[in-house]
């Protein structure tokens, strides 16, 4: 009885203590989340509204959930407990600061950075010297997330070295993962592999809907389609191959190495594709004919593939999916995804079509999503990360429909398979099983989910996942910032960048084209390019400049951004209305000031080498701007041009086509003739598009028409379709007409003009 009143005052005591830690903590947080608000606060009114928006979503999930300011300040109205969007507020997305006031923000992030971690430091030692371990981890850890190289907080979660930098053994199986793979990838894309066409190779639903096809072969796929399209069926025969090796080893179970046992049938036009879904009379066809673009029948996979592009997705998304033998749709629909990014970093084809916005016009966040650009669709995963919700839990992914996959379903089936393809994909298998167990017995219930996973992983739950996936994307640690080695986008805003917006707005509107806006997002790629090309000057001409060599400090996804990029290694404000001026006689490049489905650019100017992104904004055109148009202009018969080009400044695709054609070693070639269709799903109508072009006394102009599958940005673009006259014009009037079928409807863009 005499020990009593001791234990009570000792209860009583760690009960104070405690207290005062918690009042503490919450103080703290306070203080913290009053930083990075202020932070973001002078980002939105410099003008950055995205660098903004993460800083506030930073505030709410690291330090205060129900902060008034930072939920207000997005858009957000609460509604007793919860917060949900303001209809009357909508958060905008474009930046419209200058270059200066940009860089201002970096050093001001810069600062907030080493102001969070030293609080953060102050609270590790203060637990450390109270014996509270759980707490001082977890403030060492936010240290290091603010400030990666601090020497104490490694020294005291005992990192190990790992890439450079420090971290857990978790992180070193993540760095080691993903470095096997990017490595395999970047080494696969430099191999090619035998693809031949062949004759007598049946397909039974290709026949039934009596579809005229050629085949392809290689060491283990057999592929059909359009006979116009033989190059780009065997080059998609080869990207196969080369996935079939990268799945080897991203992941750890044996994949077969015979022959594939089903055969694919890709066709360019969407009709083709109906009409092989009615002659077979496969289940649902009503609602796949509207709404499908892939379907399989019997041993045969067939698609609609209106560009070169969705083709090699095609094939692509059709080997990793049977080799990781995910069959629920969300981890299917993911797995097929993630190779896509890793291997093109672009998403071209959706088994189910996006859904359209009804009645409205698609905001700039709806575009995102329908974005082919893995870095467009990485900075809204990183944007879902930082929600306090989560976004799409993990628990629920694999009940997701394919059917009605809503935009921030198939994001997160798709970072969510990435991460798990990094971690362990046999976690994968045990999700998608137990899906398919609990789907058959009519059961979608989370929670079991959840508890039948952690039964056959006792060391791990769906929760830690998620978590583990939030803090990857979020970059919580130098290890996960190693892994994706992103670039920030208030780091991509340079000095120069407005005026240089202007000066490219000028250039568009002097051909009526609408005026597009600049992001800091989307400049983070432009960034890393300008720097690759300004430490390498020695790499200037069409071909190197729209590329990145590994070797040179380049990387494999620099090189795929390269090659759509608009580089100009001479770049002077001065002389950008001459500048801009030239680039008409460089197809891809004039694409840029005649697009109207370009909506927002990336810009990143490096002294005197500008890189501009004019892909990963692409959007539908406003309505009176949309629709194709053609250059020349049609219906104008005053315009003067140059007969020729020269060979050196379009580089190797059109040296390429001079040899196929006669004409190997020719220093020129005629003037060429665009149709833009913009968008990015490809030329649409590929197998009836035509140009005829003559002189005025009816003299037919030879030349060749080609597609968007090129990969030098001089001489190809995203739905842009180029008439090559194969000789320089003659001099005198020039009379054009582009047609094609829409529908049942013939469509003609007529014009002329002079050649001097």
């Amino acid at each position: 009885m005499s020990q009593r009143p001791l234990l009570i005052s000792l209860l009583a005591a760690t009960l104070a203590t405690g207290a005062i830690a918690q009042n503490e903590e919450a103080q703290f947080n306070e203080r913290q989340a009053k930083a990075v608000n202020a932070y973001a606060k002078k980002a939105f009114d410099k003008g950055f509204p995205r660098v903004a928006k993460v800083a506030w979503l930073q505030t709410i999930k690291l330090y205060d959930p129900d902060n008034e300011d930072a939920w207000t300040s997005l858009g957000y109205v609460k509604i007793g407990n919860s917060w949900n969007p303001d209809a009357k507020h909508p958060y905008p997305t474009k930046d419209t600061g200058s270059g200066a006031d940009g860089k201002g923000l970096k050093s001001a992030y810069e600062a907030l950075q080493k102001s969070l971690a030293g609080q953060h430091k102050v609270m590790a030692q203060k637990y450390d010297k109270a014996g509270r371990a759980d707490r001082a981890n977890y403030h060492w850890g936010m240290v290091l997330r603010w400030v990666e190289d601090d020497a104490e907080a490694q020294k005291a979660l005992a990192h190990k070295e790992v890439g450079g930098v420090t971290g857990t053994d978790l992180e070193r199986t993540l760095y080691d993962r993903s470095k096997a793979i990017e490595k395999e990838v970047e080494e696969q894309s430099r191999i090619d592999y035998p693809v031949e066409k062949v004759a007598g190779v049946e397909c039974a639903p290709l026949l039934q809907a009596q579809v005229p096809y050629i085949t392809v072969k290689s060491e283990h796929f057999v592929l059909h389609g359009d006979q116009e399209e033989e190059e780009n069926l065997k080059e998609a025969l080869m990207w196969a191959e080369r996935t079939l090796r990268v799945c080897k080893v991203a992941f750890p179970w044996e994949i077969p190495d015979g022959p594939w046992p089903t055969q694919w049938g890709f066709f360019t036009a969407k009709e083709t594709y109906q009409q092989i879904l009615k002659a077979n009379q496969v289940p649902d066809l009503e609602w796949k004919l509207e709404h499908s673009s892939t379907s399989g029948i019997g041993n045969t996979i067939v698609a609609a593939t209106s560009g070169k592009q969705v083709l090699l997705d095609a094939c692509v998304r059709n080997v990793a999916r049977p080799c990781s033998g995910l069959n629920s749709d969300g981890y299917s629909e993911g797995i097929g995804h993630t190779f896509v990014g890793m291997i093109f970093n672009n998403n071209r084809l959706f088994s189910v079509d996006l859904k359209k916005q009804q009645g409205t016009t698609a905001s700039e966040e709806d575009r995102e999503f329908a974005s082919p650009d893995f870095d467009v669709w990485k900075n809204l995963s990183l944007e879902m990360a930082w929600k306090s919700t989560g976004g799409v839990p993990a628990n629920k992914l694999p009940f997701c429909d394919a059917s009605n996959f809503t935009n921030e379903e198939r994001i997160k089936a798709w970072s969510f398979c990435d991460y798990m393809v990094r971690r362990d994909p046999t976690m994968l298998r045990t999700m998608d099983r137990i899906a398919l167990e609990m789907k058959k017995g009519g059961r979608k219930q989370p929670a079991e989910f959840e508890e039948k996973f952690h039964e056959a992983h006792p060391d791990v739950t769906i929760a830690q996942l998620d978590k583990e996936w939030e803090d990857f994307w979020t970059e919580a640690s130098p290890v996960l910032k190693a892994i994706q080695h992103n670039t920030p986008p208030v780091d991509a805003i340079s000095k120069g960048v407005d005026k240089w917006l202007e000066a490219f707005n000028e250039a568009r509107k002097s051909h009526n084209r609408t005026p597009v806006t600049w992001s800091a997002n989307f400049s983070t790629r432009c960034k890393e390019h300008a720097e690759y090309l300004k430490a390498n000057k020695d790499q200037r001409g069409p071909e190197a400049e729209h590329t990145e060599k590994v070797d040179l400090g380049g990387s494999y996804t620099g090189s795929l951004f390269a090659q759509m990029a608009l580089t100009e290694t001479h770049a002077s404000i001065s002389k950008a209305k001459k500048m801009f001026e030239e680039w008409i006689d460089l197809p891809g490049y004039r694409d840029a000031l005649l697009n109207n489905t370009i909506r927002t650019v990336g810009m990143y100017l490096d002294g005197d080498v500008l890189v501009i992104n004019a892909t990963s904004g692409i959007g539908e055109a406003e309505k009176s701007h949309a629709g194709a148009d053609c250059f020349p202009p049609r219906n104008v018969g005053t315009a003067i041009y140059n007969r020729e080009v020269d060979v050196e400044r379009l580089g190797p695709e059109v040296e390429e086509l001079l040899k196929k054609h006669g004409r190997e070693g020719k220093k020129t070639i005629g003037f060429p003739l665009t149709i833009h269709f913009g968008g990015t799903a490809g030329v649409g109508p590929r197998g009836t598009l035509q140009c005829n072009l003559q002189t005025d006394k009816g003299e037919k102009i030879e030349g060749v028409l080609v597609f968007d599958g090129g990969e030098v940005r001089t001489t190809s673009a995203p739905g842009m379709a180029t008439f090559w006259p194969l000789d320089p014009l003659p001099k005198g009037r020039i009379d054009f007409a582009w047609s094609w079928m829409a529908g049942a409807e013939q469509q003609v863009l007529r014009g002329g003009f002079n050649v001097k």
